[in-house]
């Protein structure tokens, strides 16, 4: 499994959040839908393991949603999560499920995930934002696992100071 079929789930894991979200639409049946409608033009996504892959993404950001609020809440506090673009808050939900779900994942190519999504269905000022988030909410995952403080609020650390 590619990669890039994986990128591509995240895509349709961010369609159905939004739909979701937007229309009282039950998440899971919306990427189901999703996932049926690019069947016969990209049937490597809609295979069973990048399917299931989505799947499991869309479940547990549905399942830990409160608290990735929370992460979003605290490292952009002057930005009420409510208050977010629907696609902002849920590019970064993903994100930071994926930080703390999959370890093996390096923080960058993580945050490099969701600034392209960002570019892709945000604003302008979207990728930005959402890149100034991950960099907050990552150093403080990482510090947490080192068992260290973590670092204020809106002082992120580089981004090679993350993939360590």
């Amino acid at each position: 499994m590619s990669d890039n079929v994986l990128r591509r789930a995240r895509h349709l894991v961010i369609e159905a959040l939004y739909e979701s979200e937007t229309s009282d639409h039950d998440p899971e049946h919306a990427y189901n839908r999703r996932v049926q409608d690019v069947a016969g033009e990209d049937p490597e996504l809609a295979a069973q393991g990048p399917s299931g892959f989505g799947r499991g993404v869309l479940r547990g950001v549905l399942r830990r949603r409160e608290e990735l609020d929370r992460f979003i809440a605290e490292a952009a506090p002057q930005y009420p999560v409510d208050s977010l673009a629907v696609v902002d808050r849920n590019i970064l939900r993903l994100a930071i499920w994926e930080l703390l779900s999959d370890t093996s994942a390096p923080v960058a190519a993580v945050i490099n995930e969701a600034v392209e999504l960002a570019h892709r269905y945000g604003g302008e000022s979207s990728p930005a934002f959402v890149n100034g988030v991950l960099r907050t909410v990552s150093a403080r995952i990482l510090a947490a696992r080192a068992g260290g403080p973590p670092p204020p609020a809106g002082h992120p650390t580089s981004t090679t100071d993350q993939e360590n």
